[in-house]
């Protein structure tokens, strides 16, 4: 999956979650707390519905580092490859 497919996937879950966000806006560059105004349980909920969609489980203590959408991106990625290894 491109990073692109991967962005399109995120930002279907965006809006699921945070339903008065305009997904149009949101890019990889963009800070998930500040910019999408989600607080710690719309993060919550975002973080479990992206691992059930990408079939990944990201460390709890890594979620804590995650803050713009690229680096969910990057965090899925190496959850992915961290399956494909195992």
């Amino acid at each position: 999956m491109t990073d692109k497919e991967m962005l399109d996937e995120l930002l279907k879950i965006i809006h699921v979650c945070l339903p008065e966000t305009e997904t149009e806006s949101v890019t990889p560059e963009t800070v998930i707390n500040r910019d999408l105004g989600a607080d710690s349980m719309s993060f919550v909920m975002l973080m479990t519905k992206i691992e059930a969609r990408f079939n990944v489980r990201i460390p709890d203590e890594k979620w804590k580092n995650l803050s713009t959408v690229q680096d969910v991106i990057d965090a899925i990625r190496e959850a992915q490859k961290g399956a494909a290894n195992a």
